[in-house]
């Protein structure tokens, strides 16, 4: 699946605020939308969810008109503030039984999401929502916003406030959706959720465009304006970064990555 976007200019009160963007979002990879704080980034998403209409261009799905209602699901910052039901069962179903569904299929259908987002049926099902960790309420809230499994998910800064074991976890499982479903998530630290197939929207008011995860790795470690990596990174493959096949921003991927290259040296190739 891809979502199109063209020649895009967002608007407020008819007053341009941010564009024309050109980008594609595919399911199969994982889609990230970075950029400075208040750069519009929540707006587009937004935009793509239907709630903000104040725009021109086009936005297309596999080439055909695109609309939002049955097709996206987007969660917020901090979802998990928003928990109202006495069960992680409960919160999940949600949506699936005011739908309607009789309660087999609600039970079916809820137990299999459960497990895509990591969290056991047996274990969880009967749990108080608001006594578990922060990564895993972090994962209720997002399976509750997404249990009618749209083509769509937009998510917002999903790993804010986890320590690193919880944005760990999940990270894996936002991206393991992302193979089936277009996944589109806002992020402040890409390096978190960056894979060597995703794309990144760069929303800036001088130079909006859409990169791979090499050549945003590439342009943001020659040049510290363009975007803020980790030092360390940064420092380790400055004099790399010409070769457009930068390792991900971990530890045991970058000491692979310069054991690689200097035996490739050592060998004359």
């Amino acid at each position: 699946m891809r979502l199109s976007i063209g020649n895009l200019v967002i608007k407020f009160n008819d007053n341009p605020f941010l564009g024309p963007i050109e980008a594609v979002f595919d399911s199969g990879c994982l889609n990230l939308i970075v950029g400075r704080s208040g750069c519009g980034k929540s707006t587009l998403l937004k935009l793509i969810a239907g709630f903000h209409k104040d725009f021109t261009g086009a936005v297309s799905l596999d080439e055909d008109y695109f609309e939002p209602e049955g097709n996206v699901a987007l969660a917020f910052q901090n979802p998990e503030s928003l928990f109202f039901n006495s069960s992680v069962f409960e919160e999940i179903a949600y949506s699936l039984s005011v739908s309607g569904d009789n309660k087999d299929s609600i039970k079916n259908h809820t137990e299999s999401w459960m497990k895509k987002w990591g969290l056991d049926p047996e274990l969880y099902s009967n749990k108080y929502p608001y006594k578990l960790s922060g990564g895993e309420k972090r994962r209720v809230a997002l399976a509750a916003c997404t249990i009618l499994s749209p083509k769509i998910i937009l998510l917002d800064e999903p790993l804010a406030g986890l320590d690193r074991v919880g944005q760990s976890d999940l990270a894996e499982i936002i991206y393991s959706l992302s193979q089936e479903h277009i996944v589109i998530v806002v992020t402040h630290e890409p390096e978190l959720l960056m894979q060597k197939d995703s794309r990144i929207l760069y929303l800036n008011d001088k130079d909006t465009a859409q990169y791979s995860s090499s050549e945003f790795l590439s342009k943001a470690v020659i040049d510290n304006d363009f975007y803020p990596l980790p030092e360390w990174y940064s420092s380790t493959l400055r004099s790399y970064a010409q070769f457009y096949d930068l390792p991900m921003v971990n530890a045991e991927a970058v000491a692979e990555y310069l054991e690689s290259y200097n035996n490739e040296s050592a060998s004359g190739n």
